[in-house]
């Protein structure tokens, strides 16, 4: 399933990476560098390939711990898939909050704002350890009760999303901003400005960020 999932949408970041790059400089801007973006994009693959055994191994980890230790035994419905991608996207905040907030999961977390850049490119600088760090933190979903399968799915469609708020093509998205993680509040979190720092951790929802006073 992971490399299914793969095949599919790497075809299809790099049609959007490439569409990007078209729309930028039809506009005249200039978003890309080359030696920036060729070093996002070696990164990202080996961020990928890594991540093709990390989501193995935890599948199986998830399982362990959903069939020895899960507090609610949940099934599959569609009520139990909106609480599962809200758990879900949660957990990614306080992921990515503590990224930035504690200096061991810094060190992993630093290499996604090195870039000088800010475009498609820019999402797949990750490094290789983030995948086992996140997988960490996901742990508590099996805990809840949510079984291997239902996690595994809806992180790969979850993990969908944040490649398109990497972007500064797209403009503001009206309504959507008060709701959504848009490519102006992750723009505001990759940006230098003091009083940026620490801002818009969520990935779909900007909702956990309103919540938790990490909203700007």
């Amino acid at each position: 399933m992971q490399w299914n999932f793969i095949g599919l949408a790497v075809p299809l970041f790099l049609f959007f990476i490439g569409l990007e790059y078209y729309v930028s400089k039809k506009r005249g801007k200039n978003f890309f560098q080359y030696a920036e973006s060729i070093a996002n994009l070696n990164v990202g693959i080996a961020e990928r390939l890594m991540d093709i055994f990390v989501t193995g191994l935890f599948f199986f980890v998830f399982r362990y711990i959903h069939q020895h230790f899960a507090i609610f035994d949940i099934r599959a419905s569609w009520w139990t898939w909106i609480l599962l991608f809200l758990a879900t996207d949660l957990v990614w905040y306080w992921y990515h909050r503590s990224a930035h907030e504690i200096n061991t999961f810094w060190a992993v977390h630093v290499v996604h704002h090195q870039s000088e850049d800010f475009n498609y490119t820019v999402s797949a600088r990750i490094t290789v350890f983030q995948a086992m760090v996140r997988s960490c933190f996901w742990s508590v979903l099996p805990l809840i009760g949510f079984p291997a399968e239902m996690i595994t799915v809806l992180l790969l469609v979850h993990g969908l999303y944040p490649f398109f708020i990497h972007t500064r093509v797209l403009g503001k998205w009206g309504w959507f901003e008060k709701v959504l993680v848009t490519p102006t509040h992750h723009g505001i979190h990759h940006a230098s400005n003091p009083e940026y720092l620490d801002r818009n951790y969520g990935d779909v929802l900007i909702i956990w960020d309103k919540m938790f006073g990490t909203f700007a």
